[in-house]
C-alpha cells in the first residue's frame, strides 16, 4: 500500500526536482507537513532546499494587516454597537452568551463572503425572492420560501414581525461592528479571510512563488475557494485531493459531499496517479463492543497480537485514533512493555488533568464565597474538596486533618477562611480577591506556588502541566484588565469563569517525542491526509464520531441552507470524509465502542460503523470485548459470644447504665449490629450534616417540648394552658432555635449572642414549629391532664443467673387523666402501625419489619410499673407525622383493644427476660440480619460489605 503523502512527494519530487525551494506546499494541518517531508526525503538524490509548507490558516493570515481580537475584546465591542442600535436593556453579562453566537454567525457570513444586507434583509414579501436574490440556486430558494413561510404560519401571534424587526438590526450592527474594529485595527478570524478574499479578487495580492500545491484538503469556504480559484487563473494552483470513488460517486454518501465539488472546480492533474478504487480492496475490520468507556483500551494487546505478523516499527505502520480523547491514559496504559517506541501526536487536553480539577475547586470557592464583617466565608465541603485534594496532600497534613476534625466535631457548615493559614500556599488560596479585575492574579499565585512545591518531585508532565495552565491564565488576564480599562467595562463572575474555562479548554501539552518513528496515537483530526497499514479506533460511538455538538446561531437553518452557511449536515460530511479516507489504504481495522449509556453517551455504535455493516462490500465481524470480574463471596459473618464478652457487658451494666430499649430493638432488627456498637463500641463516623437528620430533629424536637412544657410539671394543664402556651411565639421560636443551635450548630450552652437561621436551618425551624403547633391542639383536644414527668429517667432490674441486670431508659412525658397514667413517647419518624396481635411478636428476632415503636413505649411501662403498683398505665405513641391526620390515633392496641399494660404485664416480663438473658449469655452468638435494607443505613455497612 502506498501512502498518499508519498504518492503526492513522488509526483512533487518529480515535476520540481531542481525547483522545491520556489514552490509552496498547503495541507490542511502540520502534522501531515511532516510525514510529507519524510516521504519527501526519500525521493532526494542530493541534499536540496526544501519546499515551504504550511497550512491553510496560515496561508490567509500570512496576507492580512490586521491583528486578530481576543474574544472577550470583540464582544465587548460588539455589545457597544449593538446597544446603539438596538437600545438594548440587557446588562453586558446577559448579552456576553449572544454576542458569542452573533460573532460566530458574523464570522460564517465572512468566511462564505455571503452579502449580509441580503442575508438580513426585512424580507415581506416572498415574491421578493425570485426578484432579489436571482443569484440564488434554486435549491436555495427554496430553502428561503419554506422559512419565510414557516415564520408567516407564526404571523397570528405577532412573532413574525417582532422576529423581523430584530432582523432589520442585525445588518447596520454588523457593518458598524466593522467599522469600529477598523478604527482599532482589529479584526475576527472571518473578517480576516474576507479581506485577503477580496484583495485577490481585485488582484491587489502578490503570490511570489512558482506553483502552490494544495494537498489533501476536503471542505473549503468560499474565501478559500476564491484565492485558489485566483491560483488556479494565475497558472499557479495544484490540487492534489485524496479520494475514492466508493463514496464520491455514491451520491448517498455524506463522506464524498465536499469532494464532489472540489473536484468539479479544482481538478486534479491528469498525470498525477492516484489509486481511487482501493476502498473496497479486501480488509480485515472488526467491531468490538465494550461495556465501559475507559475498559475500551484494553483491546489494544488483543489487536497488537492480532496484527503482529503486519506490524513493523515504522512511523506510518500502525496508529491508534481516538474518537474519545479522554482516553489517552488508559491506552497509554495498555500498550505492553516490548512495543518500542510511541508517539503521541496529540497534546494531553489540561481539562483532564489533576490540575484543571483543581482550579475548578477553587473556581467553585470564588462562585460560592460569602462577605460577612470578619471575611469571606463559605459553604464547608467547597472548604474541604480543596484542603483534601492530592495537590494539596503534602502540605501541613496534621494540621489540615485537624482543622477537618473540628470541622465536623462543631457541625460547621460554613467556614471562616481567614483562619486556613496553614502555609503560604493555603494562606493565598484562602485569601480571595474582592472583584474580577483581581482574579487571575489570584489564579496566578496559587498555581506558581504550586510549581515551586512541587518542582523537586520529579513530576516531570505535573510541572508542563501547572506551566501551560500558567501562560493560559496569563493571557486572559492581559485581556481582562485591557478590557476593563480600555472600554471601562465592568465583568461579572460569570463571564469571567466563561472565559476561563474556554482559555483553558483550548490548552493541551504536547509529549516529548521524535514524531517519525514508532507506533502513533493521535485524535481525529491529526489523521488528515495519514495513511496506516494497521488501525485501531477507540470510541467509536455515535456521539465521539461524528461530533454531535453544533454552535447555536440567530440565523435559522434554512436561511443558512438558503445562503450556503455551513449547517450540522456540512459538519458530518467533514468527520464523515476523516473516517472513510482514514481506513480506504489501511489491511487491518479494529474499532471499539462503548455500550455504557450514561451521561450524553448514547451506547451506541457510530452511523459509520452500521454503513460498513450494511452499505459496503466489507463484513465486519462483530465483536464483543468481556472482562471476567471474580471476587470471592461475601461470607455472613457470626460473632460466637463467649465468657469474655459476657463478662464485658455484665461489667457495663449497672444502674447508671441500663440496657436501654434503643439498644434491645438494636439487638433485635440485627445482632452483628448490637455487637458493634454496645459491645466492642466501635464510633460511628462523624461527618458534617449538611441537613438535620432524624436523630438531630427528633433531639431538637424533644428537649424543644421539655423546655416548653416544664412549667406544667406536677400541675394540672387545661386547655385554656395550652392556648396561651401557643399565643406566645416569642418563647416558641426562642426554644426553637436554641434547640437547633444546640444540637445541630452544636454551640455549647449557654448559648451566647444572636443565633441567625438560614437555608435548611430556617426549613427544620418551620417544621418542628407546625409540628409543634399541631401537638398542642391535639393535646388541647385531650385536656385537661396532668403532667407527672418530662424525660424522667427509670431502671429496673431483671434477675437472671444469679445476676442482677438493669433495663432502663427516659420517658418523653408521664401524665394522668380519670385514673390512667399514659407513658407517651414521641416519634419524630415514620411510624408504620400501633397495633399487634400477641406479646412474643414483639420480640421476633431478626423481623422483616419489627414494631420497635411499640415495644419501646411497652418497656418504658414495664419499668414504671413495678413502682407504681395496681395503677393503670397505658402505652400512648404520638407519631409526629400522623398528627395533621383527622383521625388521629395514639392507642397502643393489640387484638384491636387498646391496651392495658397490667393486662400483659406477666407475658411481657417474660419475653422480655428471656430476651435479656439471651443478650447476657456466653452461648449467644451476633449474627447478621438476613434482609438487605437494613444495611443500606447503617454505620458499619463497610465492615460487612453489604453496601
Amino acid at each position: 500500500m502506498e501512502r498518499f503523502l508519498a504518492q503526492c512527494a513522488r509526483y512533487i519530487y518529480k515535476k520540481h526536482s531542481d525547483e522545491l525551494k520556489d514552490i509552496c506546499l498547503v495541507f490542511p494541518n502540520r502534522r501531515s507537513g511532516v510525514f510529507f517531508t519524510a516521504y519527501l526525503q526519500k525521493e532526494l538524490a542530493v541534499p536540496s532546499i526544501g519546499p515551504k509548507t504550511t497550512t491553510v490558516n496560515e496561508l490567509i493570515a500570512s496576507y492580512s494587516e490586521w491583528n486578530a481580537a481576543e474574544k472577550l475584546e470583540l464582544i465587548s465591542l460588539l455589545y457597544d454597537v449593538f446597544s446603539k442600535h438596538t437600545k438594548t436593556t440587557e446588562t453586558f453579562d446577559e448579552f456576553y452568551f449572544w454576542g458569542e453566537i452573533l460573532l460566530a454567525d458574523f464570522n460564517d457570513i465572512d468566511r462564505y463572503l455571503v452579502d449580509a444586507k441580503d442575508l438580513f434583509r426585512n424580507v415581506s414579501d416572498l415574491k421578493e425572492i425570485e426578484s432579489i436574490f436571482d443569484y440564488l440556486t434554486d435549491d436555495q430558494k427554496k430553502a428561503l420560501e419554506q422559512f419565510w413561510g414557516s415564520m408567516a404560519v407564526a404571523d397570528k401571534s405577532g412573532f413574525r414581525d417582532k422576529y423581523i424587526n430584530i432582523w432589520d438590526k442585525l445588518y447596520p450592527v454588523y457593518v458598524d461592528f466593522r467599522q469600529q474594529l477598523l478604527k482599532e485595527k482589529l479584526a475576527y478570524a472571518g473578517m480576516i479571510d474576507r479581506e485577503v478574499a477580496e484583495k485577490v479578487k481585485s488582484d491587489r495580492l502578490e503570490f511570489p512563488l512558482s506553483k502552490y500545491y494544495i494537498i489533501g484538503l476536503n471542505a473549503l469556504n468560499t474565501c478559500e475557494i476564491e484565492i485558489f480559484d485566483h491560483l488556479k487563473k494565475l497558472g499557479k494552483a495544484v490540487f492534489l485531493w485524496d479520494y475514492d470513488v466508493s463514496y464520491v460517486e455514491d451520491l448517498q454518501n455524506e463522506a464524498g459531499h465536499f469532494l464532489r465539488n472540489n473536484l468539479k472546480i479544482f481538478a486534479p492533474p491528469e498525470d498525477f496517479e492516484l489509486n481511487t478504487d482501493i476502498f473496497n480492496h479486501r480488509k480485515d475490520i472488526s467491531l468490538v463492543a465494550v461495556s465501559s468507556v475507559y475498559g475500551q483500551s484494553q483491546q489494544i494487546p488483543n489487536f497488537l497480537k492480532d496484527t503482529e505478523k503486519n506490524y513493523r516499527k515504522e512511523f506510518d505502520n500502525t496508529a491508534v485514533i481516538l474518537a474519545d480523547e479522554s482516553l489517552l491514559f488508559p491506552a497509554l496504559g495498555a500498550f505492553p512493555e516490548d512495543i518500542g517506541t510511541i508517539n503521541i501526536t496529540m497534546g494531553y487536553p489540561v481539562r483532564n488533568s489533576v490540575v484543571y480539577g483543581f482550579l475548578m475547586l477553587l473556581v467553585n470557592l470564588l462562585k460560592n464565597k460569602r462577605k460577612s464583617e470578619t471575611g469571606f466565608s463559605a459553604f464547608y465541603r467547597y472548604v474541604t474538596d480543596i484542603l483534601n485534594h492530592q495537590l494539596l496532600g503534602s502540605s501541613e497534613k496534621e494540621r489540615t486533618a485537624d482543622f477537618v476534625t473540628e470541622l465536623k466535631k462543631n457541625n460547621k457548615i460554613n467556614v471562616e477562611l481567614k483562619g486556613i493559614d496553614f502555609s503560604s500556599i493555603h494562606t493565598r488560596i484562602f485569601k480571595l480577591p474582592e472583584n474580577t479585575a483581581e482574579y487571575s492574579d489570584y489564579f496566578l499565585d496559587v498555581l506558581g506556588l504550586l510549581y515551586h512545591q512541587q518542582k523537586n518531585s520529579g513530576d516531570s508532565m505535573l510541572l508542563e502541566l501547572l506551566y501551560s495552565v500558567y501562560q493560559a491564565i496569563e493571557k486572559l488576564g492581559v485581556v481582562v484588565k485591557k478590557t476593563l480599562q480600555a472600554q471601562q467595562r465592568q465583568i461579572s463572575d460569570t463571564v469571567y469563569f466563561r472565559l476561563f474555562t474556554q482559555y483553558l479548554g483550548q490548552v493541551s501539552v504536547a509529549f516529548e517525542g521524535e514524531p517519525l518513528s514508532g507506533m502513533q496515537v493521535m485524535g481525529i483530526l491529526e489523521t488528515r491526509c495519514l495513511d496506516f497499514e494497521n488501525l485501531i479506533i477507540l470510541g467509536l460511538n455515535e456521539n465521539k464520531w461524528p461530533r454531535k455538538f453544533t454552535a447555536p446561531s440567530f440565523i435559522p437553518h434554512n436561511i443558512r441552507m438558503g445562503f450556503g452557511l455551513p449547517g450540522i449536515d456540512e459538519q458530518d460530511a467533514m468527520y464523515g470524509y476523516y473516517f472513510y479516507r482514514l481506513i480506504q489504504r489501511a489491511k487491518n481495522v479494529t474499532a471499539t465502542y462503548s455500550v455504557v449509556k450514561e451521561g450524553i453517551g448514547t451506547g451506541e455504535l457510530s452511523r459509520y460503523g452500521y454503513q460498513l455493516r450494511y452499505d459496503s462490500v466489507h463484513k465486519p465481524k462483530m465483536r464483543n470485548l468481556d472482562f471476567v470480574f471474580a471476587n470471592d463471596p461475601v461470607e455472613d459473618i457470626t460473632i460466637p459470644g463467649s465468657d469474655e464478652i459476657q463478662k464485658q457487658l455484665v461489667e457495663k451494666n449497672s444502674e447508671d447504665h441500663p440496657l436501654s430499649p434503643s439498644a434491645i430493638n438494636t439487638y433485635l432488627n440485627c445482632p452483628l449490629k448490637f455487637y458493634y456498637k454496645y459491645v466492642v463500641e466501635l464510633p460511628e463516623p462523624e461527618e458534617v450534616k449538611e441537613e438535620i437528620d432524624g436523630v438531630v430533629f427528633g433531639n431538637i424536637f424533644h428537649d424543644t417540648m421539655e423546655e416548653l412544657y416544664s412549667v406544667f410539671v406536677g400541675k394540672e394543664v387545661t386547655r385554656s394552658d395550652l392556648e396561651q402556651l401557643g399565643k406566645d411565639k416569642v418563647r416558641i421560636n426562642n426554644e426553637i432555635t436554641k434547640q437547633i443551635a444546640k444540637h445541630y450548630l452544636k454551640q455549647k450552652e449557654p448559648i451566647k449572642g444572636p443565633v441567625k437561621l438560614e437555608g435548611k436551618t430556617l426549613l427544620i425551624f418551620e417544621n418542628i414549629k407546625t409540628y409543634l403547633s399541631q401537638l398542642l391542639k391535639k393535646d388541647m383536644e385531650y385536656a385537661p391532664f396532668n403532667v407527672v414527668s418530662l424525660e424522667m429517667k427509670y431502671k429496673r432490674n431483671i434477675e437472671i443467673g444469679g445476676k442482677k441486670l438493669w433495663v432502663g431508659g427516659k420517658i418523653d412525658r408521664l401524665d394522668e387523666k380519670d385514673g390512667v397514667t399514659r407513658v407517651l413517647d414521641y416519634k419524630t419518624g415514620n411510624v408504620s402501625s400501633l397495633s399487634f396481635r400477641l406479646v412474643d411478636e414483639l420480640f421476633d428476632r431478626d423481623a422483616k419489619n419489627p414494631k420497635k415503636e411499640i415495644l419501646q413505649a411497652l418497656v418504658y411501662c414495664w419499668g414504671l410499673a413495678k413502682e407504681n403498683q395496681g395503677a393503670t398505665i397505658q402505652p400512648a405513641i404520638y407519631g409526629l407525622r400522623k398528627l395533621f391526620e383527622s383521625k388521629f390515633e395514639w392507642e397502643v392496641k393489640m387484638n384491636r383493644s387498646k391496651v392495658a399494660f397490667d393486662e400483659i404485664a406477666e407475658d411481657f416480663e417474660e419475653e422480655l427476660t428471656g430476651l435479656v438473658g439471651e443478650i447476657y449469655s456466653a452461648e449467644n452468638s451476633f449474627a447478621q440480619t438476613e434482609y438487605l435494607d437494613k444495611c443500606k443505613y447503617c454505620a458499619y455497612n463497610g465492615i460487612c460489605r453489604r453496601y
